[in-house]
C-alpha cells in the first residue's frame, strides 16, 4: 500500500487527516507533519525524511504539500525520486481521492494523474454553478 505524508504550515494537515477519518475510519499508513514559525528547517526535513522511511511499505509514499514554494514543500523536494512522489495543494477531497484509489493501484504515476483529475472537480464556485442551472 501507497503511504501518504501530509505536510503544512500549521495544523492543516493534521486537521485534514482527522478530518478525513470521518470518510474514512480506518487510516492505515498516513501521517501528518507541520510546520511552525519557530521550527529549524532542517530539523523538519529530517523528521519528513523519517516518516517518508516509515510510510514506505515498498510500494513507494506520496507527499501532499499544503503549497508550492513553501518551507515545507521546498524540503520535500529533497525526499522525491522514483518512490517518493509530491503534489502540492492539499485539501479534504485531495486526500479522500488518494486515500480510495490506492486501494486500486499502487502506480504511483496513476495515482498522480487520477487524484490530479479528481482535485481539480472537486473546486467548484458554486454560484457560477447555480447559475447555469447544475
Amino acid at each position: 500500500m501507497v503511504g501518504i505524508v501530509l505536510i503544512s504550515h500549521g495544523d492543516l494537515a493534521k486537521g485534514i487527516v482527522s478530518s478525513a477519518s470521518m470518510l474514512v475510519p480506518q487510516l492505515d499508513n498516513v501521517t501528518s507533519l507541520t510546520l511552525w514559525p519557530e521550527d529549524n528547517p532542517d530539523e523538519f526535513q529530517q523528521k519528513l525524511e523519517a516518516a517518508v522511511k516509515q510510510a514506505d511499505t515498498g510500494d513507494g509514499v506520496f507527499i501532499l504539500a499544503d503549497m508550492l514554494g513553501g518551507t515545507p514543500a521546498n524540503r520535500a523536494m529533497y525526499t522525491l525520486g522514483e518512490k517518493v512522489r509530491m503534489m502540492t495543494g492539499l485539501s479534504l477531497p485531495m486526500l479522500y481521492s488518494l486515500l480510495t484509489i490506492r486501494e486500486e493501484t499502487a502506480d504511483l504515476e496513476r495515482l498522480a494523474k487520477d487524484v490530479m483529475a479528481e482535485a481539480k472537480e472537486a473546486m467548484v464556485d458554486v454560484n457560477e454553478m447555480m447559475k447555469s442551472g447544475g
